[in-house]
């Protein structure tokens, strides 16, 4: 009966990760399917294969513990989305909300960074003036809320109003 004991390629290789695949290669001598020498060819195989990741597995070092194989593709930076400003939305309209909530009054600069990606994204929003009238009447609890919308073309002139009278009760 063949007993298998555990070689240094083998503990290299379970240690990288490949435990289920040395375990395949394993039932296949069990079940007839390799000789011994099959399976110690494929672990010397796969193991020449990986060695620059299992010379470096126990550096702390990322950099060089990655592999740089020619089967692996490398997805290329996209240099310019770096570099832009990353405002998060969901938090300004957090923010716009908890000011009033706690201090009831408007945050500005959560307005601001509002009617700023408005501007960019809708540069030809207008206020309409049956709009400004209505909002005028609106409570700032109820502004806010208004302020909160999901800017889209149909809501475009509709938020510009918006922001404008908050602006003005500032």
């Amino acid at each position: 009966m063949f007993s298998f004991f555990k070689s240094s390629i083998e503990k290299d290789l379970i240690k990288l990760g490949f435990g289920e695949l040395v375990n395949g290669y394993k039932l296949k001598v069990k079940t007839n399917q390799w000789t011994k020498q099959q399976y110690k060819d494929a672990l010397k195989s796969l193991h020449a294969k990986h060695k620059n990741q299992i010379n470096n597995i126990d550096n702390v070092n990322v950099a060089t513990r990655q592999s740089f194989d020619v089967d692996d593709s490398i997805v290329p930076l996209n240099l310019q989305n770096i570099q832009q400003e990353f405002i998060d939305y969901d938090y300004i309209y957090s923010t716009l909300l908890f000011e009033y909530n706690s201090n009831k009054r408007i945050h500005s600069k959560a307005l601001h960074q509002l009617d700023k990606l408005l501007h960019e994204n809708y540069p030809d929003a207008i206020i309409l003036k049956p709009e400004e009238e209505k909002l005028q009447k609106l409570h700032l609890r109820d502004l806010i809320n208004e302020a909160t919308l999901p800017f889209s073309t149909e809501n475009k002139n509709y938020l510009k109003a918006v922001f404008n009278e908050l602006q003005k009760r500032l």
